[in-house]
């Protein structure tokens, strides 16, 4: 069975091609657990954070105006922020 890795695989003669396919599919294992971990971390370092609907609404329309081009003073954006 063939990994992802694929385009890493170079063709060797013998029993070489097998152990590297071997290797590359630990490496890749590795890989996968390696990424699963920083995963792991990232939620732990950066909280998530909910955002109410009034909230989300405002922003829609914070974006909708800015992609029309409307003009929002900067001061007023952050008083009702």
């Amino acid at each position: 069975m063939k990994t992802k890795l694929n385009c890493l695989h170079w063709k060797k003669e013998g029993g070489e091609e097998d152990m590297n396919e071997t290797l590359l599919k630990e490496i890749y294992t590795e890989v996968i657990q390696i990424r699963e971990k920083l995963e792991t971390l990232e939620e732990v370092i950066i909280p998530k954070e909910s955002v109410s609907k009034e909230e989300l609404l405002e922003i829609q329309k914070l974006k909708e105006e800015s992609l029309e081009g409307e003009y929002v003073e900067w001061d007023n954006l952050k008083k009702e922020l």
